[in-house]
């Protein structure tokens, strides 16, 4: 889950640096550093804390000169938050130095190793073993190339690896296996200007260039003229990888005038679920025509979970098939691929996610073919799928996903209905009915978000004190229960617990006092009078204890008992299908309010990364 931006020229890069590992910190913020490489001098800045937070002062006379630098923003895995802790890492010798992404799962032996050869490390992180792995092959060997496959063949793990030498100054080298790592070349009006090594490429946003992404095997060699990629384990070769431009807009980092990208991007939700609605159906066709005549799998971690349980209801309410759904760190242990007669969506913002990644990888090795619904082009998952789809939702910044879970939704609302259509539960005519309510909801979306946030922020201020929170659904709002929990205790550090409605009485009910809270989401009555008359029910048997109820519904006041409520909210209702995703919105409206009330840090909540690329 951390960063790596390194880049080589023949200038001063040190802005540069700067600027690029800012925009990879959504990918932790636990700590950062540099290693900046200038007319034989290598200097290390590193500390704990947010880089954004620092920068000024950085830009200011804080960073040294570099012709070549290594930065990296940490999500700790290994080691506590602190600066000895922080990448980058260099050897016993001070040649080698070193930025990982990923986890070495063996750390513990070659540490063992190291001290019998009175090597010791300085920091408790599984990356400082590489650094020193690679100065003693070295030593050994005098050879880069024997050095760097002894390395790998005495790892075991996944890593993304940016590594620099200094008895070769401008030298970068990049080492791939199962982390995300891109290798290419920057350019200007007046010819070739540098090159560089990144987890993602918005760490060159505003930048022109060309762009490889690596294979697990690969090892690319930048320099300030070029890059070199080479694969293999014992004997590297060089191979070719497609180039493609660089072409990353620095626009999405606006805030404009609103004060936390959360909330900017709860505003930019309507727009994305539009793109989705507006979808060429084309766009979708082949994914239709094999989820129709396969057995469907459905897979993704956190709020990609939630969303694919979503796509779970709507499989089984629309098409009447039967989805298998499982998180995608236990998939694997429930379900076993048989061969090509199954079906795999694969569905994760980033396309990076390591779990869901790993499922795929699965599904690969037994000949299924993935559905990839992604928010990144030429991300990781979109290169493997045989039906990718992006799902176009602009940049998220926050850490936590708004618009984005909403487009996932759409998207497998949409595949379900061409599904239900090629398996004859619905006609073309409904078919278009249907998607003509989705077409209608960012205008839905768009009055729910200016109509009452005023109104769901007030019940924020006045509850923001409940230490303890049930989140309640039943059927398709179920999903929304577990995903509307999960965003509050993301951002306002508050325990919320998601369930099924019905699961109250099996236990957790002797929780139920008045100071204990529970936000139900009801849905209209009109559209699932079986399910709406359930949950009311398990509001009755939580007021008859005492507890207090905030209702997020579709009816009007009136349609329940005086008294029912500690506070209700009418939303805005479209369909059965649909008002779920008017509900996640009013969920994530809720939780922002919360988190702003606490004074939590909404764009960058403590602990958090959003692209988690770690096992």
């Amino acid at each position: 889950m951390c960063g790596i931006v390194a880049i080589s020229a023949k200038r001063d890069i040190g802005n540069d640096i700067l600027d690029g590992l800012a925009r990879l910190e959504y990918r932790g913020y636990d700590s950062f550093g540099f290693a900046c490489m200038a007319n034989g001098e290598l200097s290390l800045v590193r500390d704990v804390g947010v880089l954004s937070e620092k920068r000024a002062r950085l830009r200011d006379g804080g960073m040294p000169e570099a012709h070549a630098a290594i930065g990296h923003t940490r999500w700790a895995t290994h080691g506590r938050v602190t600066v000895a802790n922080t990448h980058p890492h260099t050897s016993f010798d001070q040649r080698f130095v070193l930025a990982h992404n990923g986890v070495i799962e063996n750390h513990h032996e070659i540490r063992e190793r190291l001290a019998a050869r009175q090597i010791q490390c300085t920091s408790e992180t599984d990356t400082e073993v590489v650094a020193h792995l690679l100065a003693l092959h070295y030593r050994e060997t005098g050879d880069l190339m024997a050095t760097i496959a002894a390395v790998r063949a005495e790892v075991r793990g996944e890593y993304a690896f940016a590594i620099a030498l200094r008895d070769e100054p401008g030298l970068l080298i990049g080492v791939k296996n199962q982390s995300p790592l891109a290798a290419g070349t920057l350019a200007n009006g007046a010819g070739p200007d540098g090159g560089f090594l990144c987890s993602d490429p918005i760490a060159l946003a505003g930048h022109e260039g060309q762009i490889a992404y690596l294979e697990d095997g690969d090892v690319a060699f930048v320099r300030p003229d070029g890059v070199e990629i080479l694969h293999g384990d014992t004997a590297l070769a060089p191979v070719e990888r497609a180039m493609t431009a660089l072409d990353i807009d620095n626009g999405a980092d606006d805030l404009g005038d609103f004060p936390h990208y959360m909330l900017k991007e709860i505003h930019e939700t309507p727009q994305s679920v539009q793109r989705m609605a507006e979808l060429p159906a084309a766009g979708l066709q082949g994914a239709v025509d094999h989820l129709a005549t396969h057995e469907v799998a459905l897979v993704g971690s956190g709020s990609a979970f939630y969303a694919c349980l979503l796509g779970q209801y709507f499989f089984a309410q629309l098409a009447g098939r039967y989805a298998r759904c499982h998180p995608a760190d236990e998939f694997l242990d429930v379900n076993a691929f048989s061969g090509p007669g199954q079906a795999l969506v694969a569905v994760s913002q980033s396309g990076e996610t390591f779990d869901t990644l790993r499922v795929m990888r699965a599904a690969q090795a037994a000949g299924v073919a993935s559905v990839a619904i992604n928010n990144v082009a030429a991300s990781t998952s979109q290169r493997m799928a045989e039906f990718p789809i992006l799902q176009n939702s602009g940049r998220e910044i926050c850490v936590l996903s708004t618009k984005s879970i909403l487009a996932q939704v759409a998207v497998l609302y949409r595949l379900a209905l061409g599904t239900a259509e090629a398996a004859g539960r619905i006609d073309a005519a409904e078919h278009h009915r249907l998607l003509a309510d989705l077409a209608a909801l960012p205008r839905v979306l768009g009055e729910l978000i200016a109509d009452k946030r005023a109104e769901i922020d007030d019940a924020a201020e006045r509850y923001r004190w409940i230490d303890n929170w049930f989140f309640l659904g039943r059927s398709l709002h179920y999903p929304v229960a577990l995903e509307s929990a999960l965003k509050f205790k993301e951002v306002s550090y508050l325990h919320a617990e998601g369930m099924p409605a019905g699961f109250l009485k099996h236990g957790t009910i002797s929780l139920i006092d008045e100071k204990f809270f529970t936000v139900a989401f009801i849905p209209n009555r009109a559209h699932d009078p079986d399910s709406f008359g359930l949950v009311v029910s398990s509001v009755h048997e939580i007021a008859a204890r005492g507890g207090n109820v905030i209702g997020f519904g579709h009816d009007a006041a009136d349609a329940f008992e005086d008294g029912l409520f500690e506070r209700y909210i009418q939303l805005p209702s479209l369909s059965k299908w649909l008002d779920p995703l008017i509900q996640l919105t009013a969920g994530q409206l809720f939780s922002y309010g919360c988190a702003v009330k606490l004074g939590r840090n909404i764009d960058k909540p403590r602990a958090l990364a959003k692209a988690v690329t770690v096992r």
